[in-house]
């Protein structure tokens, strides 16, 4: 009788540990997504601030041409790569084009010194370093969740339970291998 009762407690804590291990991996999951949605969040308010930004950088200033052109190009091709449901590393690749062309118009515009007199573009350039910045950040809180999602389903023996439920590991938004590289100044 007493091994009965033995065995009995000991499949209880089996099947305790595999449920408890189970709602952890869904967590973690759920906050990988819910993190992911915070990108795509800040995003579309950088596509909706993006129109707006370059016909007001038009009208104060010459810019180059092909400096909107590839902007408005870039978001049409973010807005789709979203919409169509394209692996992360396409979005971060369009999305990372995207960010190294609103430094372009920034540096572009501070090189004009009579800007300062176009109130509204740089109540826009504002905006758009502050969203920026939030990207960034929104990537970052993303990836520390992946980096402890696939913590967790990767560490023994829980990685026994996540491969048999079919929890994988999740994709880093990545850096472009541009902003990896030193920075040269030279004076």
């Amino acid at each position: 009788m007493s091994y009965l009762v033995i065995l009995v407690v000991l499949i209880a804590v089996v099947i305790l540990y595999v449920l408890g291990t189970y709602n952890l991996f869904v967590t973690a999951k759920v906050r990988v997504q819910q993190s992911f949605r915070d990108i795509d969040i800040q995003l579309k308010k950088r596509y909706d601030l993006l129109p707006d930004l370059v016909e007001t950088a038009k009208k104060a200033t010459s810019l180059d041409e092909k400096i909107f052109t590839e902007v408005t190009r870039l978001r049409s091709d973010a807005i789709e790569a979203k919409e169509a449901g394209a692996p992360l590393s396409q979005r971060a690749d369009v999305e990372n084009k995207l960010s190294g062309m609103m430094r372009d118009i920034k540096v572009a515009v501070e090189a004009y010194p009579d800007i300062k007199s176009h109130g509204e573009l740089l109540d826009l350039m504002s905006k758009v370093s502050d969203i920026e910045e939030k990207i960034a950040y929104s990537r970052q809180f993303y990836n520390s969740n992946v980096a402890d999602y696939n913590t967790k389903i990767k560490l023994f023996p829980a990685m026994i339970i996540a491969s048999n439920m079919g929890f994988k590991g999740e994709e880093f938004f990545a850096a472009p291998e541009e902003e990896k590289k030193d920075i040269k100044v030279s004076f």
